[in-house]
């Protein structure tokens, strides 16, 4: 019998050290401006404790944005790491902080750039 907190086999399980989560330092604002050089877009958001990093995707149809929004969902589980979205029928907001520090961390800028990756091209 399947239970609310059971994964359906089509799905990857939860990472199995998000029980041994490792708290990641509050990025400086000068830290914060030097991540935000590196991703193209992103941009601050909020202040205070709701400080975020936040970009807005836009997509020619809304199967594109779900495939993106599923695609986010994945790697958020992989790197247990989960971002607030806002999702309109050809767009999608990603908003990362770290919440257990109330604040911006590296994890933010890593799983950006994670994400980030899943629209770049080949060359």
């Amino acid at each position: 019998m399947s239970t609310p907190e059971s994964v359906p086999e089509f799905l990857p399980a939860t990472p199995q050290n998000s029980q041994q989560r490792v708290l990641r330092p509050v990025l400086s604002a000068t830290q914060v401006i030097a991540g935000l050089a590196k991703l193209s877009g992103w941009k601050l958001h909020g202040d205070g404790a709701d400080v975020a990093i936040k970009k807005t995707f836009a997509f020619k149809s809304y199967l594109r944005t779900m495939a993106f929004v599923n695609a986010i969902a994945y790697i958020a589980e992989q790197q247990d790491h989960h971002p607030e979205l806002l999702v309109r029928y050809k767009t999608c907001s990603v908003r990362f902080n770290t919440h257990d520090v109330l604040g911006i961390t590296q994890s933010d800028f890593a799983c950006a750039a994670l994400i980030d990756a899943l629209l770049q091209t080949p060359t």
